[in-house]
């Protein structure tokens, strides 16, 4: 099993819940549902420890993984009569691989009235995925979904990261981005910063310059492994079932899919696809977590998802590319960038950004100058597609477009 150590990274306020649940009289039972190397397995393992001494150890905790079981195996025995227990299941999924009359034991088991037994079952699909017969226990369990951790939670973890590298908002963003809110990407980062520091001279701290570096070995070192996993979920789950997964990636290959785009049979596949954390959500559009998930997948379909998007002349087209492409940005770099948009060839004060875009007209110059600096940044993705940001000495920012437009 791959070691995990950031627990926080993980559990999220999840995990309390859990605990809660499990210390309520009578105790809830939890379903809980996330993709490969999402962190299930981390939780199990803290609750065993941390239930186990809870109440002053007045319940038995089992921790069983049923990827370890044979077909026909039967469940726990019940807690002896008076006495609290907590199971906790990992990898239960592999349960509904059985035949119907191998688990018929285990489906009667979790539906059995027990008012002193919590139960957790901790599985890479929803109850009602598993089976007809699983899917009957699902009102008996609180459901709880790990995923990705958002824009914000992810910037800090990495900024805390950062801490002690001169110039690392540079750094920030791209590794903010080339994540995507992933946490086993998040987890993994400290290992990454260590080994990109041992690659460089002695007393060279790391720099923007190392950006190359820094996703190289992401890719091929950390990303890799977390990447086969999700390609193995969905070539199992596309199996038998016409690839809906496959074709909803390609789809994502080149842009995000907004939601009014979604056709009525896509959207359980793309719950799937948010579940297993292959997807995030910007605004109102689905997207690949990570663009280093978007190669990965171009170099397995043979594809060249990294051609630059094509761009008809004019500033509706700009519009509508970057809505396609909003991905990309962060919330406030979109803000900034549509304001300019709006205002092409004008000249715009530090004062104006501040009130309009930021809402702090007593705010500082250096937010501002940082804002424009992030935005040229991402701009640069665009090779010249969506135009310029230029500076007008002592007056602010001029948007130039594309072509000279405006």
């Amino acid at each position: 099993m791959v070691k995990m150590r950031n627990l926080p990274i993980f559990a999220r306020p999840a995990l309390q819940r859990i605990i809660q649940n499990f210390c309520a009289d009578p105790p809830v039972s939890v379903s809980l549902v996330g993709g490969p190397l999402l962190g299930k397995s981390v939780i199990l393992a803290y609750l065993t420890a941390e239930l186990a001494g809870a109440d002053g150890g007045s319940r038995s905790v089992v921790q069983v993984n049923c990827a370890q079981l044979g077909p026909g195996t039967p469940p726990p025995l019940a807690p002896p009569e008076g006495e609290g227990a907590v199971v906790l299941l990992d990898n239960f999924d592999a349960i509904s691989r059985w035949r119907a009359d191998e688990r018929r034991g285990w489906v009667d088991w979790i539906v059995s009235p027990q008012p002193t037994r919590g139960l957790l079952l901790a599985s890479r699909c929803p109850l009602y995925a598993l089976g007809t017969d699983f899917g009957s226990a699902l009102p008996y369990f609180q459901q709880s979904f790990l995923g990705l951790v958002d824009g914000e939670e992810a910037a800090r973890i990495l900024r805390d990261l950062l801490a002690g590298v001169p110039d690392h908002e540079p750094l920030l963003v791209s590794l903010v981005e080339w994540c995507g809110g992933h946490p086993f990407l998040l987890d993994r980062m400290p290992e990454l910063l260590a080994d990109v520091a041992g690659l460089l001279p002695a007393g060279v701290p790391i720099a923007p310059t190392h950006l190359p570096l820094l996703r190289l070995r992401l890719a091929a070192a950390y990303a890799r492994l977390l990447f086969d996993s999700q390609w193995r979920a969905i070539e199992c789950h596309d199996e038998a079932d016409g690839k809906p997964i496959a074709h909803l990636l390609r789809q994502m290959l080149r842009r995000g899919l907004g939601f009014d785009e979604l056709a009525p049979a896509q959207a359980e596949p793309m719950h799937w696809l948010l579940v297993q954390g292959l997807v995030g959500v910007d605004g109102h559009r689905y997207r690949l977590f990570s663009p280093l998930l978007q190669e990965y997948l171009a170099t397995k379909w043979q594809v060249d998802a990294a051609a630059a998007p094509v761009v008809e002349a004019g500033q509706d087209a700009v519009h509508a590319l970057v809505e396609r492409e909003s991905h990309r940005f962060t919330p406030q770099e979109k803000s900034l960038l549509l304001y300019f948009l709006e205002r092409p060839g004008t000249i715009v004060s530090v004062d104006e950004l501040l009130a309009d875009v930021w809402q702090r007209p007593d705010g500082s110059v250096r937010r501002v100058q940082e804002g424009i600096r992030r935005l040229r940044h991402r701009l640069v993705e665009f090779n010249g597609a969506v135009g310029t940001i230029d500076n007008e000495w002592g007056q602010g920012y001029r948007y130039v477009p594309i072509n000279g437009l405006g």
